[in-house]
C-alpha cells in the first residue's frame, strides 16, 4: 500500500484583515485593485493581477474553486 503526500498548492496565503479586505503582500496595505484577469473555461482557477495602490506592486492571484472549496493564493514571480 503506497500513502501519497497532500497535494499542496503553489504561493503562499493571502492576509485578509477583519474587516474581509485583502492586503498587499509586499507593504500590508488594504489598497489593492484587480487590474486584469485571466480565465481558461478548461481549468478550475482564475488568475488575477492585483496592483497595490500604495506600493504600485503588481502581484498575481490565483483564485481555484473545486470540489466545493475555494481556496486564493498569491503566485510567485
Amino acid at each position: 500500500m503506497s500513502h501519497q503526500a497532500p497535494a499542496t498548492m503553489p504561493g503562499t496565503t493571502p492576509v485578509i484583515d477583519e474587516q474581509a479586505r485583502l492586503r498587499c503582500p509586499r507593504c500590508n496595505a488594504p489598497s489593492v485593485t484587480v487590474t486584469a484577469t485571466d480565465t481558461d473555461p478548461n481549468v478550475a482557477w482564475t488568475n488575477h493581477a492585483v496592483t497595490c495602490q500604495s506600493c504600485h506592486t503588481t502581484t498575481q492571484l490565483a483564485v481555484v474553486s473545486a470540489f466545493g472549496q475555494v481556496v486564493i493564493r498569491w503566485l510567485s514571480e
